[in-house]
């Protein structure tokens, strides 16, 4: 699963991120990605610009999601023998704080490219 944001009037241009690194950025910008949909209207793109610009720059450290990885665990029995089997079942490699600064440079350079455009932002 994954979330993109993208601006209205050139389609093209567009970032995309899975769901618990968008809602991570997104979320330092206050806005919920709980519907799974929504727009940075033109008009609120200067808020989020400024938002990130808090972020970047605030007192308080980024913040960053651990690792998860979930293992399958299966028993198979041949010829009486019963052997365990361990196989990955999910991997997240999580994000670190330079992650996060990084895809909040990256939301920066499409508001400011939608500014300019003076397009709103679709995320989805």
């Amino acid at each position: 699963m994954s979330i993109t944001l993208q601006i209205d009037r050139q389609q093209d241009m567009n970032l995309n991120y899975n769901n618990r690194n968008a809602a991570l950025v997104l979320g330092l910008l206050n806005i919920d990605v709980e519907a799974g949909y929504g727009r940075i209207a033109l008009a609120e793109i200067p808020n989020a610009r400024r938002a990130i610009l808090v972020a970047l720059n605030g007192a308080t450290p980024l913040p960053s999601v651990d690792q998860e990885v979930e293992f399958a665990t299966s028993v198979v029995n041949q010829g009486g023998m019963p052997t365990i089997h361990r196989s990955l079942r999910y991997l997240d490699p999580g994000i670190d704080q330079e992650g996060v600064e990084r895809r909040l440079r990256e939301v920066a350079t499409l508001l400011a490219r939608a500014s300019e455009m003076q397009s709103d932002i679709s995320w989805y």
